[in-house]
Order: structure tokens, then C-alpha cells, then sequence
């Protein structure tokens, strides 16, 4: 079986080739894909297939299409792919500002995309906080628990002893009705009605910048936590590291602006942006990072 198709200079995985040729064939011609293929990873092409899909789907249907939650990288791959399109325009929203995972609607230039075409219902957990603390961890476990997909949940946000999350409007009431025990806690899940309910959280993640002799996986995470590079690469080989919530043990993998690690021990890091290239060939870059307390 064939998974292959050469198109001009570049070599495609067939799928891509399929997909991206349905988009491109709009206007009658078919162009290699090779300059749009070499921003993502092998494994990000199952979800560049999603993209095209969706894509696809707002055309043929001239309507809109809600995306499931998606993690930072997978924005920044949607915003890349779809880009200033002129039949296709989008929004993300995760349920409050600055969301972490967030929901894409992708419509026709025609519609006007509005706050409910994002299908999000926020929750407010109630718990007796006098006697009880409970824990992101207990909170997303309890709901993965009732066999929910990771991606129609979105964020868990707390302020203080409250505890606020948002999922996928078509599962609300099935988790009110289920929900009601995390960790120890006896619970009682509550919809919000009005976003200026949504409390404002503290975010953890603290900006900074880094110079960079390259963009690999164990440069950013050496310079970023300040650890010798030897370890760096010891601690991803290890597997002790993951990449866009994927364990990844691949220490000399190209990062992109959107990609976020987590190491075990250590903390988070967000890679932002690139902003210059010294005269020395340096790379300049600005990222966030929650380190382990």
C-alpha cells in the first residue's frame, strides 16, 4: 500500500496530500504543499488532517464548525494552517480571557461568530472549604473518571478556595447528575449563567527571556530551568518530559512558539515567540515558566 505522493520536490504523507489537495484544488490548480508541511512535526499531521477536515467541512456545509478544546500548540497550528483565508474565518475561546485550552469555531466570512456558537458551559464546584481542600489534580481525575474525552475539557481555574472548570456544553448535564465526590469531598457541581461570575485567576506563569545557540528540546529546557545540558537531555531521554502533554524522548527536537513542556521535578515552560537573532547567530526567545515549588 501507498502512503507516499511526490509532488514537485516535496514527499507527502498521503493523507496530508488527500486533505491538503481538496483545499488547495478550489481554485483549479494544484500546488506543492512543501513550504506549509515542514513547520509541523511527523506527529502533528494526524491533527493537521483535523484541520483540513474542518476546513473542509465549513466549506462544503457554509456553515460553522466547533472545534473540541485544544492546547496552546494546537491554536498556534490553526491559526498557522487557516491563516488569512478568504472563504474561512475563526476565533478561539476558552470560557474567560486568556484561556489556556480553548475551543475554535471556524466559519463562513458571512457569519458572525458569536459567544454561544462556542458551546461552553463553565462550572462552579461547591464544597464544604472549611473542612475540605481539594486539588486540580482530583478535579480533572474525577471527571476523566466518568469516561470524558481530555479534549472537551477545557481549563480548571481556582481563586483561592474556589474552584471554577469548563467543558463541552453537551456533557453538562451529565457530569451535574454524576459529579458529586472529589477526592474526599462531597460536591455539588453548579452551571454559571453569567460569565461575570467566572472568577479571575492568579496566573503562575512568569515571562522571561532566553538566548538560545539553537531551538532543540534540551537547549530550551537547560537555559530555561538553568540545568546543564547533559542533564537536560538525560531527564527527556529518561522520560521524564513532555511535550504538548505527549511524552516525548526525543532531546533534538526543533521546538515552535506555542509548544509547552513539562518536566518532571521541575515545572512548566511556554515557548512564546522568537524575537531576534544575535550577530553571533544566537537566537533570542521569549518564553514562560512555572517552576515546581
Amino acid at each position: 500500500m501507498n502512503f507516499i505522493k511526490r509532488v514537485g520536490l516535496g514527499i507527502y504523507p498521503i493523507f496530508l496530500y488527500n486533505r491538503t489537495k481538496q483545499l488547495i484544488e478550489r481554485d483549479g490548480q494544484l500546488l506543492a504543499n512543501y513550504e506549509v508541511l515542514q513547520h509541523f512535526q511527523p506527529d502533528e499531521h494526524a491533527f493537521v488532517e483535523k484541520v483540513t477536515d474542518w476546513m473542509n467541512l465549513v466549506l462544503d456545509q457554509y456553515a460553522p464548525v466547533v472545534t473540541p478544546f485544544l492546547n496552546p500548540r494546537e491554536v498556534a497550528i490553526v491559526s498557522m494552517i487557516i491563516g488569512q483565508d478568504d472563504e474561512i474565518h475563526y476565533e478561539f475561546f476558552g470560557g474567560y480571557p486568556n484561556a489556556e485550552n480553548q475551543r475554535c469555531v471556524l466559519a463562513p466570512t458571512y457569519y458572525e461568530i458569536q459567544p454561544a456558537d462556542f458551546e461552553i458551559t463553565p462550572f462552579d464546584i461547591h464544597y464544604a472549604s472549611k473542612f475540605n481542600t481539594i486539588e486540580h489534580r482530583q478535579i480533572l481525575g474525577t471527571i476523566l473518571g466518568q469516561g470524558v474525552e481530555r479534549n472537551r475539557i477545557g481549563d480548571i481555574i481556582q481563586a483561592g478556595e474556589k474552584w471554577q472548570f469548563f467543558v463541552d456544553e453537551k456533557i453538562a448535564d451529565f457530569l451535574s447528575f454524576e459529579m458529586d465526590k472529589i477526592g474526599g469531598s462531597k460536591v455539588k457541581l453548579v452551571k454559571i449563567n453569567h460569565f461575570d461570575q467566572i472568577i479571575q485567576p492568579k496566573s503562575d506563569w512568569q515571562p522571561m527571556e532566553i538566548t538560545l545557540s539553537s531551538l532543540r528540546f534540551d537547549t530550551m529546557i537547560s537555559d530555561g530551568f538553568r540545568i546543564p545540558r547533559a542533564k537536560a537531555k538525560l531527564l527527556i531521554e529518561g522520560g521524564a518530559a513532555k511535550l504538548n502533554w505527549a511524552q516525548v524522548q526525543d532531546a533534538k527536537r526543533l521546538l515552535n512558539p506555542g509548544d509547552i513542556a513539562s518536566i518532571r521535578g521541575y515545572g512548566r515552560l511556554k515557548y512564546v515567540a522568537t524575537q531576534m537573532e544575535t550577530k553571533k547567530g544566537k537566537i533570542r526567545v521569549a518564553i514562560e515558566i512555572i517552576k515546581n515549588k
